[in-house]
């Protein structure tokens, strides 16, 4: 699915929802995504549950405030794709990313 090149404003991220933004803000303060995964992490977006491209609304009923993560993981799942797992450690303290140096096999 392509995403739209125009303006917010002619995709229907105007005033109004610059409005339930920081009506969000105020009134739920933490991330909807965050606590129904038992987490506590201050919402920053405000998120359209079914996205406008699709024919979502600007009712408060269509919108969650999301932080960045959970909003990155909704966008890449809208679209169809999942996110690559960032670098890391395992319990060896060994990265997990199998092409970091440490984990190539070594030159004889």
């Amino acid at each position: 699915m392509a995403w739209p090149t125009t303006s917010r404003h002619l995709r229907g991220y105007g005033t109004a929802h610059d409005k339930m933004r920081k009506h969000l803000l105020a009134t739920v303060v933490t991330c909807e995504g965050c606590e129904r995964q038992g987490r506590s992490t201050p919402g920053a977006i405000a998120d359209h549950i079914k996205p406008l491209a699709e024919g979502g609304t600007g009712e408060r009923s269509n919108y969650q405030l999301l932080c960045e993560h959970c909003s990155d993981a909704k966008t890449l799942a809208d679209k169809g794709q999942t996110a690559l797992p960032k670098g890391g450690v395992g319990r060896d303290g060994r990265p997990t990313d199998a092409s970091h140096p440490w984990n190539r096999p070594r030159r004889t």
